[in-house]
């Protein structure tokens, strides 16, 4: 009988801890993909032969050291090779955000253009957040439908795909700066930047942190961060400083019991809240500085 040439690992995760979990994998294994399902649930990908027995007493032994009601495995699965990336590609469907905004992959556009909208992004995921399919992101993109971008600077904290701040171009912003720590992410927006056609004069894309990639002296009308809610906690100041008086900062990866704090944080920082969305589990808070 021949083996299966892959091993499936399904794990229930909060966002908290999915680049946790993300991290052990991506350091010990060749990750064939990481796939969200629409009930919330994170599907890992493995080479079979990657997958011994030592290894399931290794990732039960990590597991035990996160909190139970934050990350469990949920199922395993053995599974026969098949093409991967037709199977996901045909999974990845055009996205209607609002009445003004579809996101689609390249290979839908004919599918995408039959959706009425104003305006259209392509974007191409790879293992990068911010396809549209999570509530956080379209969140995020339909408040700034409720933000004036034009001629606007834009800062996308955690750009991911590329998604919020190519938005923001196209509703009439003037520069976007995008950072994101993550490698995937980082070369994912490059990719997604040329199929939108932005200039990376118009849409600079810089890898690493906040404090790594962008200069005390810039400033900037409109800031975007849908990251983890520790690191929201963390750099609420840094934010401030980088934000002209009166701008607008929208913030989410924010589970809806830790809205308040999070709320109470930019507040001690001069934000104000203008106002607060929520799609199932998930808040976006829209903010303004004041003096």
């Amino acid at each position: 009988m021949q083996l299966s040439e892959y091993i499936s690992l399904t794990f229930s995760v909060t966002l908290e801890y999915e680049e946790i979990l993300k991290g052990y994998f991506i350091m010990n294994y060749e990750v064939q993909g990481f796939e969200e399902t629409s009930t919330g649930l994170l599907i890992v990908s493995l080479f079979q032969n990657d997958w011994q027995p030592e290894d399931i007493t290794l990732l039960q032994n990590f597991l035990a050291s996160l909190p139970p009601d934050d990350v469990a495995l949920i199922d395993s699965e053995a599974i026969e090779e098949k093409d991967w990336n037709a199977a996901w590609e045909a999974e990845i469907e055009p996205v209607q955000i609002s009445k003004d905004l579809v996101i689609t992959p390249s290979w839908k556009l004919e599918e995408a253009q039959k959706i009425a909208s104003t305006y259209q992004l392509i974007i191409d995921p790879k293992m990068s957040f911010g396809t549209g399919h999570h509530e956080t992101t379209r969140l995020c993109l339909r408040e700034i439908e409720s933000v004036d971008c034009m001629n606007a600077t834009i800062l996308d904290i955690g750009t991911g795909t590329g998604a919020l701040a190519m938005y923001a171009l196209l509703r009439g912003a003037k520069h976007a700066v995008g950072i994101d720590t993550d490698e995937w992410s980082f070369q994912n927006s490059i990719e997604n930047r040329e199929k939108n056609s932005f200039a990376d004069s118009v849409f600079d894309i810089r890898k690493g942190d906040l404090a790594s990639t962008v200069i005390e002296e810039e400033q900037f009308n409109i800031i975007f961060a849908n990251i983890h809610r520790n690191i929201l906690l963390l750099i609420a100041s840094e934010i401030a400083t980088h934000h002209n008086l009166g701008g607008r900062l929208i913030l989410s990866g924010i589970l809806k019991y830790d809205a308040a704090e999070i709320l109470e944080t930019y507040q001690s920082h001069k934000y104000s809240l203008v106002h607060q969305t929520q799609e199932n589990e998930w808040i976006a808070l829209h903010l303004e500085l004041g003096s």
